[in-house]
């Protein structure tokens, strides 16, 4: 089972997948992304975070600098750590479910992170995550569903999110 995310930037579709999340009993693997509260310069810095670790902010964990002059990717940054998360989450036999926080156009220079994914979206585990509307570099591959968040749904989602969960993996929900 694999469910992405879609929708207008900014609707909640982080804040529904991680409300969908809370208070399940799943071992979770996989990343997210986040700008954090830093900068660099006019730039703001966008991090690649490994999902159920509590991040480090640590430099190689810069996957992008987004700002009035444009954006400056570190496709490395993608093919080495997002693809280590991604095949550590899809080998962990502990791990329940992998989430990945967002898929977008960044990732279009990233061969080996683009890899991983998609190895991740054929293997066994259940995939929760968020893909850029648009589906950016993401558009010819096979993501399994695609629900859309708007303003009108985003309530309901992650409810809907975690009885498709709890079909699937019951004794992990309480």
């Amino acid at each position: 089972m694999t469910i992405l995310l879609t929708g207008e930037r900014g609707v909640g579709k982080s804040t529904a997948l991680r409300r969908a999340l809370c208070g399940c009993g799943l071992n979770i693997g996989g990343f997210m992304t986040d700008f954090g509260d830093t900068r660099y310069g006019e730039n703001k810095k966008l991090w690649l975070l490994p999902w159920s670790e509590t991040p480090d902010f640590s430099a190689g964990q810069v996957c992008a600098l987004l700002g009035p002059g444009g954006r400056q990717v570190f496709p490395e940054v993608f093919d080495s750590l997002g693809a280590e998360l991604l095949r550590r989450a899809a080998g962990d036999d502990a791990c329940g479910l992998i989430l990945m926080d967002e898929l977008g156009f960044l990732e279009a220079g990233a061969a080996g992170f683009r890899k991983a994914v998609l190895d991740v979206l054929a293997g066994p585990k259940p995939v929760l995550g968020v893909v850029r509307q648009g589906l950016g570099a993401w558009q010819d591959a096979p993501l399994g569903e695609l629900w859309e968040v708007t303003e009108e749904n985003r309530d309901a989602v992650p409810d809907r999110m975690r009885r498709r969960l709890a079909a699937l993996l019951p004794a992990t929900f309480l």
